[in-house]
């Protein structure tokens, strides 16, 4: 049984239930999970802890999982948008909230959300795609950000701060950021120029985050180390960054991985969720 607890990171398990936690974020009364793939009731392709609607798994399966963990950490009103990778985020409260909450299956294409309330849990999922939790240590104002490579280009991570800057007026200086289990550079690799071109286009840095294969035409790109130079880039403190460092194609027994999926012929796949959720009056 593999355990992934590290300085920053605590790993739960709850009978066949688990998850993560940023202990950063636990010391904030941040109510946060990401899921592993363990602990559901889907069956397959998706045993067993499965979280994508747009699959051919039962939703009430889909839905039985958002409850179990829901129950687990006592979750609010569960929200989520249909997650197309853009670079959208949107500020999600009392106003709003039952247009997304999860069992509408919402059709509006978002993949980030903003929160200061204190009922409202937000929802994105991922399998492969970096999960990232902003969190203002000052206001009590988080954000959670489904951010794929298509995300990491369109920087919807920087759009996820600039609103809690400019709708909340929180400081980059008190923001922590931290993020989840994703593919990395380890299995994250292509041969094609004009993959390459689209980071090279906008990341100029690429003696950072890019790297090929001796002797080979293969090149491996390292999106933590784009999100890192981007984030520092804007003012957010280098200890102010937290990592998971668990690649989830290395890691297929635990976690669910899009790439994995494509490589093994797979006609589907199955994806984690990242939950988040501020406490009441929670400003330190």
């Amino acid at each position: 049984m593999s355990n992934f607890n590290t300085d920053e990171i605590l790993h739960v398990k709850n009978g066949d239930l688990e998850y993560i936690q940023f202990k950063i974020l636990n010391k904030y009364n941040v109510k946060h999970c990401i899921t592993l793939r363990h602990g559901g009731v889907s069956i397959g392709e998706y045993t067993s802890l499965n979280f994508r609607t747009l699959g051919s798994d039962n939703i009430e399966n889909v839905l039985q999982n958002v409850n179990i963990v829901k129950e687990e950490l006592n979750f609010g009103d569960i929200c989520k948008g249909k997650q197309d990778h853009t670079d959208r985020v949107i500020v999600l409260d009392n106003k709003n909230k039952d247009e997304y909450l999860f069992e509408r299956l919402s059709e509006d294409k978002v993949d980030g959300y903003v929160v200061n309330d204190s009922n409202i849990a937000t929802l994105i999922t991922t399998a492969d795609c970096n999960p990232i939790i902003i969190y203002d240590t000052k206001n009590n104002i988080a954000a959670n950000v489904h951010a794929g490579w298509k995300g990491v280009i369109n920087k919807i991570y920087i759009n996820a701060i600039n609103i809690m800057i400019e709708k909340f007026n929180s400081k980059v200086e008190d923001l922590i950021v931290c993020i989840g289990p994703s593919i990395r550079k380890c299995c994250f690799s292509s041969e094609e120029e004009s993959f390459k071109e689209k980071f090279t286009s906008v990341f100029k840095y690429t003696d950072e985050y890019l790297e090929y294969e001796n002797n080979s035409k293969r090149f491996h790109i390292d999106l933590i180390q784009i999100l890192k130079h981007e984030l520092k880039n804007i003012g957010i403190l280098d200890e102010n960054i937290y990592v998971a460092e668990i690649c989830t194609r290395c890691n297929t027994e635990d976690f669910y991985s899009y790439r994995a999926a494509v490589q093994n012929n797979k006609k589907d796949y199955a994806t984690m969720a990242t939950i988040v959720q501020i406490s009441e009056n929670n400003v330190k």
